[in-house]
């Protein structure tokens, strides 16, 4: 079981203020900096607020009603290593935002569904499913198109087999997916397996990368 001291209630689009860890129960939390997506997190994540929180260099918002609970002070060990893992989760993700607008926009759209699914997609069979919490006017900004651009190529996605006809985001195929796109991940994979192989963490604080929901 998880110590904690604070359990915390935020509604659909609130932002998460309060500098500390938190752990994810129920709910999904998107952490943007200058209106750009870094990561998702989802029920069972660890994310940090730093406390440089205020000078608006990142932000936590909430895309459905979530619960939190905030992690109590731990022994100094033991929050330097839970700091560390959380921190090289950030880098690892900002890695590749910087990737990622190196790369055509349909490219752009292929990788961020690429990473939705992995973070927080849900498999279904073969195909994963993404959950939904981002409008398609999110998506035109997190890849930088317009909403017609973004209209055109996810008929092309359909017409190619990569994502099912139907509303919503479901990504068929999700082996296809992995092969296609994930070693567009792996300089970002490194940093944080090469942070948890040197550090011990109670394991229900772990951040698992790379995983989807079943």
């Amino acid at each position: 079981m998880y110590k904690t001291d604070e359990i915390i209630h935020l509604k659909k689009h609130e932002i998460l203020e309060w500098p500390g860890d938190y752990t994810v129960l129920k709910g999904y939390v998107a952490c943007k900096t200058a209106e750009h997506l870094v990561y998702f997190a989802k029920q069972g994540d660890t994310i940090m607020v730093p406390e440089h929180f205020s000078q608006g260099l990142l932000q936590f918002q909430v895309k459905e009603d979530t619960t939190l609970v905030s992690l109590p002070e731990e022994k100094p060990y033991v929050m330097l290593e839970r700091r560390n893992v959380l921190k090289n989760r950030l880098m690892a993700s900002l890695i590749m935002r910087v990737r990622f607008f190196s790369i055509p926009a349909k490219e752009r759209l292929y990788v961020l569904l690429f990473q939705l699914g992995r973070e927080i997609g849900i498999e279904a069979g073969t195909d994963c499913y993404i959950p939904d919490v981002l409008t398609q006017k999110e998506i035109g900004d997190y890849i930088s198109c317009t909403r017609e651009y973004l209209c055109t190529v996810r008929k092309q996605l359909m017409d190619e087999g990569w994502i099912d006809r139907g509303k919503g985001w479901k990504l068929l195929g999700w082996e296809r997916w992995k092969s296609h796109w994930g070693d567009r991940f792996l300089e970002a994979d490194n940093v944080l397996q090469n942070s948890e192989e040197s550090l011990w963490i109670e394991p229900e604080l772990r951040f698992h990368a790379g995983t989807s929901q079943k």
